[in-house]
């Protein structure tokens, strides 16, 4: 029984010996099959190809998805090696791709305060983004179509096609001819890198008018004289408004209507802002048809150095900017209190100053422009 089991376990050996000897003959003639062809020349090839995603983990995600890529191009996993019979491909793999299936979404700029020119030109500025509450951030906006038209009536006509342009002079000659008083309509939309097509707009998105400006306009003070100084002697970190006596009157004289506009600038020693500190005042001002100063003044009638504040403020929106006065003055042929404003002021002087100045000037600039629509 033991010589039996001994033989047993040599024989189980040489089974297992002959099992892998044949295992070994099938791995060479595999071996052998993958051979490197002999009609070279072969070039070993890889590179990179942009998609238009990312490739960033995970490679599998909510909104990506793998690609297989077998182009001869060079992508983030090696998975197989493969021959096209002329090269040598390394590593084609897989390929995160983001998934990108929504267009992008564009606008022509409001024009502000450019909206009615007094040139017959007007810079139109456009953008998009590709980025949506579905998808986040697509492939990238890749060209823009804009269009214009003439009147409200008028049919769209193409002035960029497939630009990569976000601005472009419109006018005087060239995309058409500018007239005066002829409104130019604005719209665009967008095409993104994954081939998505935004839908054209149905209306326009900006608009912009040349027109001649003559303004006639003038500014008074209460006994209607062009003397504009107010002097008068405070101390610091005190508040002084202006009374009845020292309102100014704004009054239209031309035809058109106008809105006003205030800047202010920084005096010696002293910077504009819009609360007083060390070495620092602020101004305010109010526009209204009352015949005593406003109670209060607050953030919004607040007077700045870097621009012109203008006054704004509609029947719905009554008390905005400098308001509620101050905007939409009529022309001289209407009653006096729809072409005049009165202009009411106040002065915070600074709560401290590193060098004591007896006299100061503070200055303020007015500026009218056509009413905008």
């Amino acid at each position: 029984m033991e010589l039996n089991y001994v033989y047993s376990r040599k024989m189980e050996g040489y089974k297992m010996k002959k099992h892998i000897l044949s295992a070994s003959i099938v791995i060479l003639i595999a071996s052998f099959c993958a051979a490197w062809p002999s009609s070279g020349p072969y070039q070993l090839r890889w590179g990179s190809y942009t998609n238009g995603g990312t490739e960033t983990e995970p490679r599998v995600s909510v909104s990506g998805y793998r690609l297989t890529d077998n182009l001869g191009h060079a992508s983030y996993v090696t998975d197989s090696f493969l021959t096209d019979g002329t090269n040598y491909i390394n590593r084609p793999g897989y390929r995160k791709v983001e998934w990108d299936e929504r267009p992008p979404i564009s606008m022509v700029d409001d024009l502000g305060a450019d909206t009615i020119s007094s040139a017959p030109n007007f810079v139109i500025t456009w953008g998009g983004a590709d980025t949506t509450i579905e998808d986040g951030i697509g492939w990238g906006v890749r060209y823009y179509d804009v269009d214009f038209r003439r009147g409200p009536s008028g049919v769209w006509e193409s002035w960029h096609i497939n630009t990569t342009l976000a601005s472009d002079f419109f006018g005087p000659f060239n995309p058409d001819t500018v007239f005066e008083d002829t409104v130019y309509y604005f719209r665009c939309n967008a095409f993104d890198l994954a081939g998505n097509v935004e839908d054209t707009a149905l209306t326009w998105q900006a608009w912009a008018r040349y027109k001649e400006q003559t303004l006639e306009w003038e500014v008074y003070n209460y006994v209607h004289d062009n003397d504009w100084t107010v002097a008068d002697s405070t101390s610091l970190n005190a508040t002084v408004t202006a009374d009845s006596q020292n309102v100014f009157i704004v009054k239209n004289t031309g035809t058109e209507e106008l809105d006003i506009g205030i800047k202010g600038w920084p005096t010696t020693g002293w910077a504009l802002k819009t609360t007083p500190g060390i070495d620092r005042y602020a101004l305010r001002a109010r526009f209204n048809d009352n015949v005593r100063p406003p109670v209060l003044f607050d953030y919004e009638d607040a007077i700045y150095d870097s621009g012109f504040t203008w006054a704004t403020g509609r029947v719905t929106d009554p008390d905005t900017l400098l308001g509620p006065g101050g905007f939409g003055i009529l022309g001289a042929s209407t009653d006096s209190v729809y072409r005049t404003e009165n202009l009411w002021l106040q002065l915070q002087t600074p709560t401290d100053v590193s060098t004591w100045i007896f006299d100061q000037t503070i200055r303020l600039d007015l500026k009218a422009k056509l009413v905008s629509p």
